[in-house]
């Protein structure tokens, strides 16, 4: 194997735009996923906007130069400290279980790092076990639990 993680460019959008659908169909099968999608708006067609966003991190991983996935992270300030949220992390499933993930979010943290960021966060659905168990592999853990019942039958 040959694992890549970089910074993303204007010559990724394509697949960018490809992994991003991907992904948020993938979204579905969790309890959240269609208020997560609300929540963060869709990148695609805007990726060369993003990429050239000083606020928004976008980082590519991939094996042998073909990309396999990507994350998002954008910076804003939170109880007065400048943080970052990881709006979206996604490896391709045939990909998944061979480091990529944690290669590509151990980028994102360098990022935040080099960015003297207080805090970093991401989102994780409820049952979405991967995401969740790479976010603690990193040490990420979660601070806020929002819980809901629909009053409407």
């Amino acid at each position: 194997m040959q694992i890549f993680v970089r910074k993303g460019s204007v010559e990724d959008c394509e697949i960018l735009s490809l992994l991003e659908i991907e992904r948020r169909s993938s979204l579905d099968q969790f309890r959240g996923g269609a208020q997560l999608s609300e929540i963060v708006k869709q990148v695609s067609p805007h990726w060369q906007s993003a990429l050239g966003d000083d606020n928004t991190a976008v980082f590519v991983v991939g094996d042998r130069g073909e990309v396999m996935g990507f994350a998002v992270a954008r910076k804003s300030t939170c109880e007065k400290s400048n943080i970052a949220t990881i709006e979206q992390i996604f490896v391709t499933k045939d990909a998944r279980g061979l480091g990529l993930g944690d290669s590509l979010l151990a980028e994102v943290m360098r990022w935040a790092k080099s960015e003297r960021l207080a805090a970093l966060d991401g989102y994780a659905l409820p049952g979405d076990r991967e995401t969740k168990n790479l976010f603690e592999r990193a040490g990420l853990v979660a601070r806020l639990i929002t819980v809901t019942t629909d009053l409407l039958d």
